[in-house]
Formats: C-alpha cells, structure tokens, sequence
C-alpha cells in the first residue's frame, strides 16, 4: 500500500493532469483528503488497510458461509432461482458468486455501516464520483468465494475501455487473510487504457510474449483481515487459481455507478438480488439506510 507522503504526491499530480487525459471528468481532490481516490485514477487500484474490524470480518465471513449452504440448499430444492441468488463469474467451478440481501439481516448493514462511516473507503467514492451522490447507484452487492480446485481466470476487464473517469468502481473487501495458494485476485496497476485493452485483445498476435500485457507489473492482491482493493472496473485483473489445502477465498464486494458516464449495455449482467436492483438505490440512499440503522444500534466507534 502506498504510504500518506507518496499519495499526496499522486494526488498533486492526477488533479493537474486529469482534465486533459479524460473527455469526462468528475474527480473532486478536495473529497480526497487521504489520497486513495487518487492513486485510483492513477493507477486503476488502490488499496486501504484495516477497513473492518477483525470481529465484524469473522462474523461477516460465519454470516456468508452459513448464506452460502442455505442458499445452494434452497436452489437443488427448486425452491428459489439460482439466477437470483448466484452471479454469473468467469470459471465458475469451485467459485460462488453469492448475491446479498441489504436488509434482510443485520450482517450486511453492519458491516457496509462499519466500511463508509470508520474508514476513508466513502471520501474515496466520492472524491472519483464527484459531488452528486443522488447520481451513484449501487449496482452490486455479493460475496465472492473460491474453494480449493477452483481454475484461474482469464486476465480480463469487467467492461470494454472507455475514455472517461470510472464509469464504476467495486470494493472487494477481505474475510480473511488471504495467502498466494489461496486465488488472490491478480491486479495491472495502470492498464486502464486502449492500448492495454486492444493487446489483450489481439494476444493471439503475441506468440512469444514481448506485448504490453505479458510484459507489464502485476501484482498480488494479498489482503488482509478486513482489508480492501478499490478498482475500476476498466483495470485489467483475474482471479488466481487456489492451491491451498482447505482454505476457502471469501471477499465480500459491492459496486456502485455513476449514472451520467455508465454505459448500458458495456456489461451482461451485475451481481446483484433482482430485487433490491428494481429498487435503484442511490448511494444518498444507501447513506440515509445506513444512519437509520446506526440509530437504531446506538453504534459509536
């Protein structure tokens, strides 16, 4: 993770450059006081330490599991859709894409409370998305989970390059610690453009692996407890194969997009509860929800 001084920097030099490097650009500095929304224009990556608690990561992690099991339960029972309970994700042998209620249980709203309201993970949302939060829709809301077995992804996007600032961003947050035997997610710092996206593309052109792609840093996400990666959506990555022996890879993730520069269509599907996606929640919504519900707790951090 890259240290406060050096976030500051990349924050100097993203708010003089941005204007011209985007045809639309909503990154609001004076949001950014920590300098993650930053390193996130920069680079298509940023990570935050310590953004839950290791007791609100393990309850959320018993939560999920247990979600899981009834779940998978329920659908060989006919009596749910798996359409309406798992995502549709790249490989998905050993690997569960696990769509979340927001209400239905306390877990998910403690925990998503927990995230914006004691950490800079919301100033950073807001500082790339701008000042408009009636604008952002949440746009998914899962848990990721990958057994053992479970095959590497293709290096990929989740949308095709367009040339403005995040149209999305997702959070996947770690349940937790997560070792290189266990499929950490594989990241590209800085392949948000059309030059990354067009080699991907025509790697078959590549044979001998001198492209950009193959010869490009990368990086693994090796996340702890309660640690998160924030990306775009645009950001070249993969999940990695788990080689571990018992140990399942969980990251609770939700995403949210700017309604004015998304694209329809750009995607096939989101991970998200049909409906709580009738819904449209916007993330003043979600912030209003989440005061409610800190009210009715009496939660102090």
């Amino acid at each position: 993770m890259k240290d406060e001084n050096e976030r500051m920097m990349i924050k100097r030099e993203v708010s003089s450059s941005i204007h011209s490097k985007y045809d639309t650009n909503l990154y609001a500095p004076e949001k950014d006081a920590s300098g993650f929304g930053a390193v996130l224009m920069k680079d298509g990556v940023a990570r935050i330490n310590n953004i839950l608690s290791e007791k609100t990561a393990n309850n959320m992690l018993k939560y999920v599991n247990q979600k899981l099991e009834q779940t998978r339960k329920k659908v060989v029972a006919g009596e749910i859709s798996a359409l309406d309970r798992f995502g549709n994700v790249h490989n998905n042998e050993q690997r569960w894409d696990l769509l979340l209620p927001l209400e239905e249980d306390d877990m998910v709203l403690e925990c998503l409370h927990e995230i914006f309201y004691n950490s800079p993970v919301l100033s950073t949302i807001e500082s790339v998305f701008g000042e408009d939060d009636s604008k952002i829709e949440l746009y998914e809301l899962a848990t990721l989970m990958s057994d053992p077995g479970s095959k590497a992804q293709p290096l990929h996007p989740d949308i095709p390059y367009q040339n403005t600032s995040p149209p999305s961003l997702t959070c996947f947050v770690s349940l937790q610690d997560i070792s290189p035997e266990m499929g950490p997610t594989l990241f590209m710092p800085g392949s948000v453009s059309p030059e990354f996206h067009y080699d991907l593309q025509n790697r078959h052109l590549d044979p001998e692996a001198k492209g950009l792609v193959a010869t490009s840093y990368n990086t693994l996400s090796l996340l702890g407890t309660g640690d998160v990666s924030i990306y775009n959506p645009m950001v070249l990555h993969c999940g990695t194969s788990n080689r571990s022996l018992g140990q399942r890879r969980s990251l609770f993730y939700f995403s949210f997009r700017h309604n004015d520069i998304y694209k329809d269509g750009c995607r096939s599907g989101a991970s998200i509860r049909p409906e709580l996606k009738e819904r449209k929640l916007s993330l003043k919504d979600l912030k209003t929800i989440l005061k409610h519900f800190e009210q009715s707790k009496n939660i102090r951090y």
